[in-house]
């Protein structure tokens, strides 16, 4: 049987920790929401503010992360965060005000920042430098296999068991998910013994100055990209499960997983289109078709008009969450890949935190779902027309 190569132990390692910290933290906001609706007697606008605080800690959280995992090792992070995730869940499960909802999902928040991508992304760097695209491709896939998986039990246990048990039983989920095999084979960098083993690849870095593309006008228009359009995706993937559960509560569970199943397909489809196609160009399809699913899964009340929306949606949810990474490296090449990739990751978390606050807003604005969805399909296209104002400028080919 031919040996695992370290490096690629490592992609298993983080894949798992994406898994569960996606399928209990990142999809399970939906999930949250509507069991505290459900059983605390919230309104959907108050408790929607507690996924926008989960997202805003978890951004601003992540730049305190960046910097401890250059100087620590990122298991004993990842361990520090596994912990912070478990309490906080349980807190959830045991709140009774407002306040008390928004505290616990803001330490959620703030444990997530250490147990997602920012550290997977980190790591597969510094393991990987040919083949780095690929082995983040398999990381990613580790989000939406949680959403397949993870999500739909943690949608179960809080049925059957309710929010306070429940939380526990995600906590205890969370926990036994991550911190094993992260402990076990999350290297956080190669030893110097490894280069000569073959274990670690190495290659020159050419790009542009953190600073100067800072002052680009193309980053800008990317990080307005990712700023509206994730507003809109993360603010509908917060809202899907309770928008379905109003028409069909039998099939919520099987959308968030449908959901979560087409974006695996549309991450494996759009990695085989780019590399025949331009990055921009395809990026700019991908928002105007986001923001007709988001207009049509808003506006279905069968369980085949909302599955056949859920998966076209998810299609441009595994897609555009590669585009990030890929426009940036493309205008800026590696050099100061980390610096660019971190800020531009911040704004657009802003956008992220914003988005399950906004669609609730316009939900007990209107009344129902179907305008606050097609708020979110404005939200795609103002990031569509935010990188088609960046220009190509600075749009590099020798990344």
């Amino acid at each position: 049987m031919p040996r695992i190569s370290t490096r690629w132990q490592i992609v298993g390692a983080l894949f798992a920790m994406m898994m569960f910290s996606s399928g209990l933290g990142f999809y399970n906001q939906s999930v949250l929401l509507e069991a505290l609706t459900r059983e605390r007697g919230l309104t959907v606008f108050s408790a929607s503010l507690a996924p926008t605080i989960f997202f805003a800690v978890s951004g601003f959280a992540g730049l305190g992360v960046a910097s401890v995992i250059e100087r620590v090792d990122a298991r004993w992070s990842v361990a520090a965060g596994v912990a912070i995730c478990a309490a906080s869940l349980v807190l959830i499960g045991r709140v009774e005000t407002i306040l008390q909802v928004y505290a616990a999902f803001a330490l959620f928040g703030f444990g997530f920042s250490a147990t997602n991508m920012l550290t997977a992304s980190t790591v597969v760097t510094r393991w990987f430098a040919r083949r780095r695209a690929l082995a983040l491709s398999v990381v990613f896939t580790g989000l939406s296999v949680g959403g397949i998986a993870v999500a739909p039990f943690a949608a179960w246990v809080m049925s059957e068991y309710g929010l306070r048990r429940g939380s526990e039983i995600v906590a205890a989920v969370y926990v036994l998910g991550i911190l094993p095999v992260s402990l076990w084979r999350l290297i956080p960098r190669p030893r110097g013994d490894m280069d000569r083993m073959g274990e670690f690849e190495d290659a020159e870095e050419p790009g542009v100055d953190a600073r100067e593309a800072f002052r680009s006008r193309y980053f800008l228009g990317v990080a307005g990209t990712f700023f509206f359009g994730l507003m809109a995706q993360v603010g509908a993937i917060a809202h899907q499960f309770r928008l379905v559960s109003v028409h069909e509560p039998a099939v919520a569970g099987l959308a968030v997983s449908v959901l979560a199943a087409s974006s695996v397909v549309g991450r494996l489809a759009s990695g085989t289109l780019l590399g025949r196609i331009p990055y921009r160009g395809f990026a700019l399809v991908l928002l105007v078709f986001q923001g007709f699913t988001l207009v049509v899964l808003g506006s279905s009340t069968s369980v085949a008009g909302l599955l056949i929306a859920s998966s076209a949606f998810g299609l441009t949810i595994g897609s555009f969450l590669m585009m990030q990474p890929l426009l940036i490296a493309e205008a800026f090449g590696t050099r100061s890949y980390a610096r660019i990739y971190s800020v531009s990751t911040l704004l657009a978390s802003i956008g992220v935190a914003l988005g399950p606050f906004l669609l609730g807003w316009a939900h007990d604005l209107a009344g129902g779902y179907r305008n606050a969805y097609v708020l979110g399909a404005v939200m795609s296209w103002l990031g569509c027309a935010a990188l088609w104002a960046a220009g190509r400028d600075f749009v590099r080919r020798t990344a």
